[in-house]
């Protein structure tokens, strides 16, 4: 009994391993999707890892987009546009706010109710649309696509824009922050001038303590909403209402936000360039493109011709039939 469980036991475990190397030769490492009759995306498998590994390639993607020849003409959009709107920013603030006002509320700041000691059920439509730029909704929507990829058995597409969204939320909120402490912009709720003080570069400990008087430029809640955006529509380009609708949204945000005194409407440029730039470089780098070149079906004539040579009274002629 003992030589036939000692013979029986090679035999189960060679025919684990077997199997386990067949299961892993059937794994699927990489999955295609289909955009349209022409194009193609390709995923591979994400990992865990890729939530955080990205993130330094995001910010110096970011500082190469900017010095890259063919993209300056974006910068001098977004620093021409902010230099354009400052003058203004007193006088867009107060009518967005007496705007707000008659619409129901949107000059107030935004409220919430606590859930598990949390501060997110909104409590108006202004609070709703305010929580459209906060990190939160970011969370919520990686968690929806995470749920969506493992329903789905494994869908690359929807794992990867989960990866991808956590991914922006963080290089995002790096970039912003950055900025925000080397510009030093008072937010009009604590502004002690019209269009807010400019304290640049102020320490660690004064930005802490008193937030309001320096982190208004560039607004970290367009960014964020923004290159959330940017990573859906980038990876769905098929469904086409995800623009029009992301991108009105969005303008009810920047609205809401003015007219609740949290940001200047100068402080949006720079936040939207931050948040598209980032939001672009995260979704393209897992996006294999595959694109057929288009096929020309030739011509097909419908009527034929010949030609003839003749001679007549001394002179040359030259003919040519057309048959349809």
């Amino acid at each position: 009994m003992a030589s036939k469980i000692r013979f029986l036991l090679p035999l189960i475990l060679i025919s684990f391993f077997t199997c386990a190397q067949i299961k892993d030769s059937l794994t699927i490492t990489t999955q295609t999707f289909k955009i349209n009759d022409s194009t193609e995306y390709t995923y591979s498998r994400p990992r865990i890892i890729d939530l955080v590994r990205y993130i330094p390639n995001d910010l110096v993607g970011f500082g190469k987009f900017t010095i890259q020849k063919e993209n300056l003409k974006w910068d001098a959009l977004t620093i021409g546009s902010t230099l354009a709107i400052i003058p203004y920013d007193q006088k867009i603030l107060e009518d967005s706010e007496k705007l707000g006002h008659r619409i129901g509320g949107w000059d107030k700041l935004s409220r919430y109710k606590r859930v598990l000691g949390i501060e997110i059920v909104p409590t108006s439509i202004s609070s709703g649309v305010y929580y459209f730029g906060n990190g939160n909704t970011t969370l919520l929507l990686s968690g929806f696509f995470y749920a969506v990829g493992k329903i789905g058995k494994d869908d690359y597409r929807a794992l990867n824009t989960s990866s991808e969204l956590i991914e922006v939320l963080l290089a995002v909120g790096v970039a912003t922050q950055t900025v925000k402490r080397i510009s030093g912009r008072e937010s009009p709720v604590a502004a002690t001038q019209d269009g807010g003080a400019w304290r640049p570069f102020p320490s660690f400990s004064a930005y802490a303590s008193e937030t309001p008087k320096h982190d208004a430029m560039p607004s970290g809640h367009i960014a964020t909403y923004v290159a959330t955006l940017t990573v859906i529509a980038t990876n769905y380009p098929e469904i086409k209402w995800i623009k029009p609708v992301g991108y009105t949204l969005g303008a009810a945000l920047a609205f809401n936000m003015v007219s609740g005194k949290v940001h200047w409407a100068s402080d949006y440029p720079l936040g939207i360039f931050i948040g598209y730039v980032i939001g672009k470089e995260a979704a393209n780098r897992r996006i294999t493109k595959n694109v057929k070149p288009s096929i020309e079906i030739p011509h097909q004539t419908k009527y034929k011709t010949s030609y003839n040579y003749n001679r007549f009274n001394n002179t040359n002629l030259l003919g040519m039939t057309i048959t349809f």
